[in-house]
């Protein structure tokens, strides 16, 4: 609206320019899109851009959480730009159309029309700039006086025709501008003089005299009407008062004062010959949906967790739960993870910064990195250990070597704090953790793990697979029902959906889906061969893909100062009929047992025929 009178100034020339907007593109960098348009029009017009998107046309959602050149006081130019992130977006499908929306203020160009109220009678109105006046004073009933009827304050503010209503004080005065009072008198209370009342009259604009119930002035010939604002001069007494006009028709003079709200007045309506008008853009394109994401279970405690590449490094989509002292923190991350170092932070708010500057940064990568969804981080608000001994409100602990270093850690730019920086905090209060991929090799070698998944018809229980020198393995544990030939570590259900099922030697050779079948001992042997004194290459992230967990009975390791536990595993193999397994622990022991015994529980991994 502030606008508005800006474009007041211009009206008569708006309509020689085309508004539109052109060179619409999009471009998807990772969760972000980057919409790039031109606006045309008159140099002084303000818009206000907004972004809708859809999936047939039909049904479209305007997008709130966007950031650019969108929202109000937008202005003309080249080049604009706008980011918005996929995961705000819901019901996100592979092509979507986008609709740029561009409202701007414009006018009727009309000087001259009628109105008709809801009791049938007909008046008259004229624009003055960029007011419609009605030129008649309003009448409540047909057969009303010439003079129209007249009203109190509380009647007279909802008495004009639909889309219609009582002028304010600021309304008087840019008429009463238009007819010749100076603007410096114009704001003046009292009696102001009108340099030629015939003005008024000649325009259309008719004042006849009109009998009120109160007298203004005696032997003054007058109209008066009221305005819709209310008094704010609270301070000299003028409660219940309002502001209203009256004109002594005899002297050319129009007082502005204030009345009694029950005081009897007329009324002339008013209404804007300004509108909204709208332009638009409509773009498709294709929304890549596959993003460096997933699942893996934890070697030692079959959890499952979700990950995702940002920032150069594979972090854990959420965080670890609970909240812990700095003195807790060890051994909180799954195997193979461990707490990020500094540059990994910064990495990861790199990461997520918006691809054009933007004045509220820190806000918006509050914002980005606390969404839901495929590129999102999931941050919560609540405080974070960085591996130092320190923390302070919505930080992590990250991992530091240097003990004097280690005292440091980074703000995470939240919307209440909009910083960044390390400060140095205490360690005995709580605070939570967030875990990152120690293997810094994935990234280089897991586009080149051929992987994939099948579903075993018998339970339509889907498995990954991966192939491994042309011999493609199951990645995961069979996890098939076989009765009482197969059971939980510890007779505990939990442990069958963390680990798959323990079965025993009477259904091995069955076992496995159709078109699979138990792996014989060389193939386990080509396996092991590959990671000779690195156990690691088995787990999951490992270089052969092939996600060992160790889901089998836990060892007590006593024989130090401090009791260890040893989790341990037993995967079993076939040569020709002959059952055996190979034994894996957490010390990187893997050794041969080729007699499997009857009471052995042993986990099955199979390989395609």
């Amino acid at each position: 609206m502030k606008y508005f009178l800006l474009i007041a100034f211009s009206v008569l020339y708006i309509n020689i320019f085309a508004q539109t907007i052109n060179n619409v593109t999009i471009k998807q960098n990772q969760g972000e899109l980057n919409l790039q348009y031109d606006l045309y029009a008159k140099p002084d017009i303000a818009f206000t851009v907004s972004v809708l998107y859809s999936a047939d046309k039909v049904k479209w959602d305007k997008i709130e959480k966007i950031h650019g050149e969108v929202g109000d006081s937008i202005f003309p130019g080249k080049d604009k730009q706008i980011v918005i992130w996929i995961d705000h977006l819901e019901n996100v499908k592979p092509n979507l159309f986008f609709k740029i929306s561009a409202v701007y203020p414009t006018f009727d160009p009309l000087k001259k029309g009628t109105v008709r109220d809801a009791t049938g009678n007909t008046y008259n109105w004229i624009r003055y700039d960029n007011t419609r006046w009605m030129t008649q004073n309003l009448k409540s009933t047909k057969d009303a006086p010439e003079c129209g009827t007249i009203y109190n304050y509380t009647a007279a503010i909802n008495a004009c025709p639909d889309e219609w209503q009582l002028p304010s004080d600021d309304d008087w005065l840019q008429l009463e501008k238009y007819f010749g009072i100076s603007p410096a008198k114009a704001s003046e209370f009292g009696l102001r003089d009108i340099k030629n009342l015939k003005t008024f009259n000649d325009s259309g604009f008719v004042l006849n005299e009109c009998k009120y119930l109160k007298t203004f002035y005696p032997n003054q010939v007058a109209v008066a009407f009221w305005t819709s604002t209310v008094n704010k001069l609270l301070y000299l007494g003028y409660s219940e008062k309002y502001i209203a006009r009256i004109i002594r028709l005899n002297e050319n003079k129009i007082s502005r004062e204030l009345r009694e709200k029950t005081d009897e007045l007329s009324v002339r309506c008013i209404k804007s010959a300004l509108y909204n008008e709208t332009i638009e853009s409509v773009l498709e394109t294709k929304i890549n949906l596959e993003n460096t994401t997933g699942t893996f279970k934890d070697v030692y405690t079959g959890e499952k967790f979700e990950y995702i590449y940002a920032g150069n490094s594979v972090w854990l989509k959420k965080d670890i739960v609970g909240t812990f002292q700095f003195s807790e923190i060890n051994d909180k991350c799954p195997v193979g993870w461990r707490l990020p170092v500094e540059q990994e932070w910064k990495d990861l708010f790199n990461y997520y910064k918006p691809s054009i500057q933007l004045a509220n940064e820190s806000n918006i990568i509050s914002e980005r990195m606390s969404t839901q969804g495929l590129w999102s981080f999931n941050m919560s608000a609540s405080d974070y250990w960085m591996g130092s001994k320190y923390y302070i409100y919505n930080t992590y602990w990250i991992n530091r070597e240097n003990k004097e270093d280690s005292k440091k850690l980074m703000t995470y730019p939240t919307n209440k704090s909009n910083s960044t920086g390390w400060v140095n905090k205490q360690t005995n209060e709580k605070a939570k953790l967030r875990c990152v991929l120690d293997n810094k090799e994935y990234a280089s070698y897991s586009e080149s793990v051929e992987t994939g998944k099948f579903t075993d018809t018998r339970d339509n229980t889907e498995y990954s697979w991966v192939n491994i020198d042309n011999k493609v393995w199951m990645s995961e544990n069979l996890s098939y029902n076989m009765g009482e030939n197969s059971s939980c570590r510890d007779a505990i259900k939990l442990n069958c959906e963390a680990f798959g099922y323990l079965y025993s030697l009477a259904v091995v050779q069955n076992a496995c889906p159709d078109g699979w079948q138990i792996p014989t001992s060389d193939d386990w042997k080509k396996i092991l061969a590959k990671t000779v004194n690195n156990m690691p290459a088995l787990y999951p992230f490992g270089k052969t893909g092939l996600n060992i967990l160790l889901g089998g009975e836990i060892i007590v390791d006593d024989s130090g100062k401090k009791p260890i536990p040893v989790y341990t595993s037993k995967y079993i193999y076939s040569d020709a009929g002959n059952i055996g397994f190979f034994y894996l622990d957490s010390n990187g022991k893997a050794e041969q047992v080729e007699k499997a015994k009857k009471k052995d529980l042993i986990y099955i991994r199979c390989v395609k025929r």
